[in-house]
């Protein structure tokens, strides 16, 4: 049985997937309900993404008024593990950086929808024309979430009122089925080639029996 702690590690990965691959938030899913004017001032220098947890760096070296550096708090923790310390921007030891509260109540209040759907979505997207009206269709009546509302409320929409399986397991189940019906086909054609074989014996030993029996 899997400990509480098991779990929760469990849980936090799997919305990871979902939203924040990199430690910060997907820009794609962000971008479908805000202008990207609006989000222009609030991406991670390190991935490129909406920050999460938005730390600023201060470091004297290029601390020059002009530009404010933004970088998610995971995204920079990993840098500077792999980096030995080292700033990501000029490459200097002891990197300085700070909280940015601004940037984070920001994100924060950012309206998002849910990012099982998005990643749905995004799973039944159409590879033909024509496909689009029918996929759509699929996915909203089999997966479908409505939920909309800000950044600093989707955890709590995630574990207590979405509707909606996780995508791993929606692609798993759909595997499955695949796999089982492969399964069963293959078993079908060893079936047969067993007869196939099973016949073939008979009559070879039929053919010799009655070609000693002509001598």
């Amino acid at each position: 049985m899997e400990s509480k702690e098991e779990k929760e590690e469990k849980r936090v990965n799997v919305n990871r997937h979902f939203f924040f691959d990199s430690g910060c938030y997907n820009k794609e899913w962000v971008s479908l309900t805000n202008e990207p004017q609006k989000l222009n001032s609030l991406i991670c220098c390190l991935c490129n993404e909406i920050t999460n947890n938005a730390m600023e760096l201060q470091c004297g070296e290029h601390d020059n008024g002009e530009r404010v550096y933004l970088i998610g708090e995971e995204c920079l923790q990993r840098y500077l593990k792999q980096s030995s310390g080292k700033c990501p921007i000029e490459q200097h030891y002891h990197c300085e950086f700070s909280k940015n509260k601004v940037v984070r109540q920001l994100v924060s209040d950012l309206m998002v929808i849910c990012p099982r759907q998005f990643d749905l979505n995004k799973h039944f997207r159409p590879t033909k024309p024509g496909e689009s009206e029918e996929r759509e269709k699929q996915s909203n009546s089999k997966y479908g979430c409505n939920f909309k509302g800000k950044m600093k409320d989707i955890q709590d929409h995630l574990d207590k009122s979405c509707n909606l399986t996780y995508i791993e397991q929606v692609i798993s189940s759909e595997i499955q089925s695949h796999l089982n019906v492969v399964n069963q086909q293959l078993k079908q054609l060893q079936d047969t080639n067993q007869h196939l074989l099973s016949q073939l014996q008979t009559e070879t030993t039929l053919q010799i029996v009655l070609s000693l029996f002509l001598q």
